[in-house]
């Protein structure tokens, strides 16, 4: 199974989708591995995740383009029975990417994030045209504060009659999108240099009189140190909120 995330437009969200779905699947206990095409390489930073290591994650560079896109596919055919999560950079060689990926047999789903800025919206259509597979591409809606307030948050993308506010693309629909939360654990797992999963996974595996316990005996007398301890473990608590939101989702 290949997820590829694409838009032409840089900055809407490709790296975010990218990792969010890695979580989400491991959360699932699915294996899979992350292969991006860029030559910013955002997308994995994760020095201290457990999920993001050097077994199924890849950066490769589209300096030399050819190359990259061979390298890809070579890792595509060593092992078609996990997922595979293509992150491709936005720009100019977005559609030869697409071009290349459309040729692999195998099953497909395409992931196009986008913002709530209009401009992203629009470049958004024009990656769905190139795609041209309706029934296997989804939007994106990136970040969304509330999930009662989606359609407020993405405006453009539903329209609204009352404010006569028109849909950006007549591919707008509500059964070919997915949305991703906005949340400051996201950022603070981040900081960390880790994705949301192994953020959650501290107070997943460690219950809280236990971890207490253990950050006492951790902190040596340090009132402060055993603060910074507990704060961390209430910061996963709440990460796993958000990561089973975005599971349900």
């Amino acid at each position: 199974m290949l997820h590829i995330m694409t838009n032409t437009k840089g900055g809407a969200g490709k790296s975010n989708t990218a990792v969010t779905l890695a979580c989400a699947l491991a959360a699932t206990d699915k294996a899979f591995k992350i292969i991006e095409l860029d030559d910013n390489n955002n997308s994995l930073k994760y020095s201290n995740s457990n999920i993001l290591n050097g077994e199924n994650s890849k950066s490769l560079k589209l300096k030399n383009k050819g190359e990259a896109i061979s390298d890809m596919l070579f890792d595509l055919m060593r092992d078609e029975n996990i997922e595979y999560i293509i992150d491709i950079g936005g720009g100019n060689d977005t559609f030869e990417i697409i071009d290349a990926i459309k040729s692999i047999d195998m099953q497909k789903t395409y992931y196009i994030p986008l913002l709530k800025i209009k401009k992203f919206m629009q470049n958004a259509e024009d990656t769905f045209k190139y795609i041209d597979d309706l029934k296997n591409t989804i939007f994106v809606l990136n970040q969304y504060s509330k999930m009662e307030d989606l359609k407020e948050d993405f405006l453009y993308f539903f329209g609204d009659e009352k404010m006569g506010v028109k849909k950006v693309s007549k591919y707008f629909k509500n059964d070919n999108f997915i949305a991703i939360p906005y949340s400051n654990y996201i950022q603070i797992a981040e900081d960390e240099e880790m994705t949301l999963f192994d953020l959650a996974s501290i107070s997943k595996e460690l219950p809280e009189a236990e971890a207490r316990k253990i950050f006492f005996e951790k902190a040596g007398g340090d009132r402060a140190e055993f603060f910074k301890l507990m704060t961390r473990y209430w910061n996963s608590q709440e990460a796993v909120k958000v990561l089973d939101e975005i599971v349900e989702n």
